[in-house]
């Protein structure tokens, strides 16, 4: 049969081979993929159920046998006796107490069990559609054992039809009834929520954060022990004509059906559980809960100085401070630049950073705060008191603001602080202990200049959403050479602190890639106005506007452009089209720039051109629309002027971007561009243009118009980093730069270097830098080893690693150490030699491993190649790491990066004699230390994403992690031990990667997140165990809510 056009995914079976063969031969391909592993266990199941269902439909036979056909079935499936059918026909429905089935008998009642039962899954369409979702809820109450209700409104109509069902529910001994909502809009009736934090059992959870946290979701889930759980998951709140009338959809999903929903439905529920974004109800009580109903309501919110605002570190800016704490312990840099775009809460970093510093350095905790601006400061003061919990924490000085008591802890303006400097002159250049410049690109300014050459505190912390100060210099001078720390705008837009974007690139078919307009790696300004200012292409843009804009006479647009000529040019055409519509440069003066501004904000105007938006000092939280008019060379100015548009603002729900594609110069840039919208930087970008990028921030996407996607991946693929081009760009180099200099320069991973067994040694020989190495066993060996030492993470093990090459490639042992650091050291030595080696020394015909390793002394091109990696990954380290309990091993550290291999040599398992052969999954046991490893990988498949196994192992809260166990594992088999834990005394340790392969090809390292204590199970073969981590988890592992 040929089969119909289409898209499929099916298994390939006899008859549908035969079917592919006749489509083919009818002109048609047929594509095939394989299947991925990941997912094949459910494709498989899936298939086999499918078949034998067909095959048990048959009504001529009896289910007796039916039921012998399964058995059978099962039996050649070498299925354990324990699986098989023994009764027939008959069901279990149920297991009750003795005195409920009394009840039940004396009052000649039946247990409530829903229509729908507990198999199928059921579509609700409300209306007159027959089976209500409200009775049906109310009979899925009567049989649960846990319920988890997320809703958006909680009002007194819906509690009323479910309350008296509630109230069973909720008085028996075991069951638990969690509720999640919100103060959004301000829907839900205080008195709803008061009722129901009433019922005994009870927790409910608030989300207040509506400016960040807009929740929208309708969820009930209703647990049962007996593995019977059910959800609905679609439209309806908690409200009488949601669950009635109302024509609202919703699904009701089994777990028998649908396992992987109901996984997904309860450990979301249970990631906004552990959330800090959801308080406590009980901690504010019914008068705070009125009260933000009251200010939602009013859509206001007192400013006052002595508000306070809960914050919370959310997973990036805990990234951040782990930065910023390594460089200073570890690197000693103690002058220090973060940068981030406006809105993704510097100034709270910088807030929770000074708590660190404070809490550290209780007598010496001084501090000055720097800006230019009266409203940062006095929202910079109130920052600090909330995370402080202290409401007379610093003093103002601005404006009328004047300190009453000290100067101790104070909060200036630039102007104060340059007119009063003789004051603070005399104080003294080291009277302050922490000093922050916000805004620090003003850094130009001779007042500023002051505070960087003169003062001297113990912590300079400059704050900026660019590294180039206002004079065009770079600030990086003034803090170390270097960027402390960087806030990445995926990360921000993950965690809700800046408005998503919808990303449309335009088909333009201007031509600017010609050689004539581009010079010393960017375009000439001049010449690519000359082709910009361009009537036919003005009316492209004008086309474009009306196509993609609900309405373009009200939108609030930031329109770059490449220089002032260009910007006055749009502006005019903007106006000639009926648009109101100006123009903004550097020359500009201040009165109408701020009126300008005020204009684009109230929608006086709605088009806004502009080339620098620092020097032109732009700054409207109200932009919803951004049009890229220029193609523009600095990654960093496009994400700066990206950024502009991103702040969050009342009403704004997404950002529009439309940026309009020309045909550029073969140099010009797509890839970082893209690279930096994603959240994963080592995908190919060439795949997420093609495929339609999967991995953006969540509500982000782009579009591409289908010639615009063509200039783009022509370019993308034509500017891809390989061998071939590292050392084209190597061999432009006058000398030769260290690796550290050249991965920074190039922007690119230092992955790439060591992709394919390669290193930057042999890089270096094919540009000509270096000599080319002898080719024997040891330099194979070293050069294949280099890329392994890539991924550590300790700054104990990289220093012992210095201490070896600068003792002539030998590992000296030093009396001077302690047993630990000694067999920390004996531990070190060992992965070390086996990343360089690969082979135990018996295989290699060593004597022993420092023979092996003195060898590298021969080798003075690996040597140096290894010198430079070491400074590189010192350079580069994201957080400290710790030792931990020497008992358990001497080398191990919480927060180390290690291979599997390297995890075994910590634990003795892997010796210069001994190899660990084979892979050991899961969980392996270290028996003669009570021990046992826990081996995670949270995304099992190889695509993107896995419906049915994303939710096996994945971490809730940066505390708690939840793991399932081997199939095998029950609480009744060996899988009690991780139950017994408090009277066993076993420890368990918890290793976890995102994935088995990073976008380089290299098998991934697992993390150390340290010690697990058991917290809670349920389940059998396998197990579901949630376990409570010692230490909280590394940041980039937790996913904000």
């Amino acid at each position: 049969m040929k089969l119909k056009e289409g898209i499929y995914e099916n298994l390939i079976t006899d008859r549908l081979s035969d079917d592919i063969r006749q489509t083919e031969d009818a002109g048609f391909v047929c594509k095939t993929e394989d299947i991925d592993v990941a997912e094949s266990a459910k494709l498989l199941a899936d298939f086999l159920a499918e078949t034998i269902r067909k095959k048990l439909e048959d009504k001529e036979v009896s289910v007796e046998d039916k039921i012998e056909l399964t058995n059978q079935i099962l039996e050649s499936a070498d299925i354990e006796d324990g699986q098989m059918l023994v009764e027939a026909p008959r069901l279990l429905s149920a297991v009750v107490n003795s005195q409920r089935e009394a009840e039940l008998r004396a009052t000649n009642k039946a247990l409530v069990r829903p229509l729908s039962g507990f198999r199928v899954s059921n579509l609700f369409t409300g209306g007159q559609s027959g089976l209500s979702i409200g009775t049906e809820i109310v009979r899925d109450i009567a049989s649960a054992d846990q319920i988890c209700i997320i809703v958006s409104f909680l009002r007194m109509s819906g509690i009323r039809m479910m309350l008296d069902q509630l109230r069973d529910f909720c008085k028996t001994e075991g069951h638990s009834l969690r509720i999640i909502t919100t103060t959004y809009c301000g829907v839900t009736e205080a008195k709803a929520v008061e009722q129901l934090s009433q019922l005994p059992n009870t927790e409910i959870r608030i989300s207040y954060n509506t400016r960040i946290e807009r929740l929208h979701a309708k969820s009930y889930i209703f647990v049962r022990n007996s593995g019977f759980s059910t959800a609905y998951i679609g439209s309806s709140n908690l409200s009488h004509s949601a669950q009635t009338d109302g024509l609202e959809w919703n699904i009701r999903v089994t777990n028998v059906e649908n396992p992987h929903i109901i996984k997904s439905a309860i450990a979301t529920f249970e990631r906004y559980w552990n959330s800090e974004n959801f308080e406590d109800f009980r901690l504010g009580g019914i008068e705070k809960f009125k009260k933000e109903l009251s200010l939602q309501r009013g859509n206001g919110r007192s400013l006052a100085l002595d508000l306070f605002t809960r914050y919370q570190v959310l997973p990036h800016q805990k990234m951040i401070l782990d930065k910023l704490q390594v460089e200073r312990e570890e690197n000693g840099l103690f002058r220090n630049l973060v940068v981030a775009a406006t809105g993704t809460g510097k100034t709270v970093v910088s807030a929770f950073d000074y708590k660190r510093f404070r809490r550290q350095n209780p007598q010496h905790d001084r501090l000055l705060f720097v800006v230019h601006r009266e409203e940062i400061l006095k929202q910079s003061l109130r920052t600090f008191r909330s995370v402080l919990g202290d409401a007379n924490f610093g003093e103002l000085w601005v404006g009328n603001y004047r300190p009453e008591d000290s100067l101790e802890h104070l909060f200036v303006s630039v102007a104060t602080f340059n007119s009063n400097i003789d004051i603070f002159r005399q104080q003294g250049f080291d009277y302050y202990d922490y000093i922050i410049i916000d805004e620090a690109h003003h850094a130009a300014a001779s007042s500023y200049r002051i505070i960087v050459n003169e003062f001297k505190p113990k912590v300079l912390l400059g704050l900026t959403a660019t590294p180039e100060r206002m004079d065009g210099k770079s600030l990086l001078p003034d803090f170390g050479g270097k960027i402390s720390a960087e806030i990445r705008l995926p990360q921000a837009l993950d965690e809700g602190l800046l408005t998503p974007f919808q990303y449309l690139c335009i088909s333009d078919p201007l031509d600017i890639s010609g050689k004539e307009l581009w010079a010393n790696g960017k375009y000439i300004l001049s010449k690519l106005t000359d082709r910009l200012c361009n009537y036919e292409r003005v009316g492209l843009i004008i086309s474009k506007l009306r196509e993609y804009l609900p309405d373009e006479t009200k939108c609030h647009a930031l329109c770059f452009c490449s220089d002032r000529r260009h910007a006055t040019f749009m502006a005019e055409q903007f106006v000639k089209y009926g648009l109101r519509a100006a123009a903004l440069t550097s020359e500009t003066n201040k009165e109408e720039r701020v009126r300008v501004n005020r204009a684009l904000a109230n929608g006086d105007i709605n088009y806004l051109c502009v080339v620098d938006i620092f020097n032109e000092g732009v700054d409207i939280p109200e932009v919803d629309t951004v049009l890229f008019l220029r193609p523009t060379d600095s990654l960093t100015v496009f994400l700066q002027q990206l950024g502009r548009g991103l702040r969050l603002s009342e009403g704004k729900d997404f950002l529009t971007v439309l940026d309009f594609v020309a045909q550029v110069n073969r140099q010009y840039d797509f890839t970082s561009r893209f690279r930096a919208l994603c959240v994963r930087k080592d995908r190919s970008v060439e795949d997420q243009v093609a495929k339609g990028f999967t991995l953006l921030p969540h509500g982000c996407s782009i579009f591409m118009e289908r010639k615009a996607k063509n200039y783009i991946l022509q370019n993308i693929h034509g500017a891809i980093y390989n061998s071939r081009r590292l050392v084209s760009e190597l061999m432009a180099y006058d000398s030769v730069p260290t690796l550290s200099q050249f991965v920074n320069n190039c922007g690119q991973d230092i992955r790439l270097i060591y992709k394919g067994g390669k290193c930057w040694t042999s890089l270096k020989a094919d540009a000509g830098k270096c000599a080319a190495v002898d080719v024997d066993e040891v330099s194979k060996r070293l050069a294949k080893g280099m890329g392994k030492l890539v991924h550590i993470n300790s700054a104990n093990f990289i220093h012992f690693i210095r201490k070896y090459l600068n003792n002539g490639c030998r590992v000296v042992i030093d009396a001077s150490l302690d047993d630990r650091e000694k067999a920390a050291n004996d531990q070190f030595t060992v992965m070390l030699y086996y990343a360089l080696f690969q082979e135990r020394i018996g295989k290699l015909g060593y004597a022993n491993i420092y023979e092996a390793l003195h060898l590298v002394e021969r080798y003075p091109l690996f040597k140096q190649e290894m010198i430079e990696m070491m400074d590189y990954l010192q350079e580069n380290l994201d957080f400290k790491t710790y030792p931990m309990d020497a008992g358990i091993s001497a080398g191990l550290e919480l927060y180390g990066c290690y291979t599997k291999e390297e995890i075994f040599a910590l634990f003795g398992r892997q010796t210069a004699d001994k190899k660990m052969q084979g892979a050991a999954s899961g969980a392996f046991s270290i028996e003669e230390k009570n021990v046992e490893l826990f081996f995670v990988t949270l995304n099992k498949s190889e695509k993107d994403f896995s419906p049915t196994t994303q939710y096996n192992d994945y971490f809730i809260s940066e505390n708690r992690f939840h793991w399932q166990s081997q199939n095998s594992m029950s609480h009744t088999n060996n899988g009690a031990r991780y139950v017994n834990q408090p009277s066993n005394g076993r420890r368990f340790i918890l290793f976890v990667r995102e994935d088995k392969k990073d976008g380089f090809g290299n098998t991934c390292p697992y993390y150390c997140m340290g010690l697990v204590d058991y917290v809670k199970s349920h389940g059998n073969f396998p197990m579901n165990i949630e376990w409570q981590l010692e230490k909280p988890a590394i940041a980039k592992f937790i996913k904000a809510v």
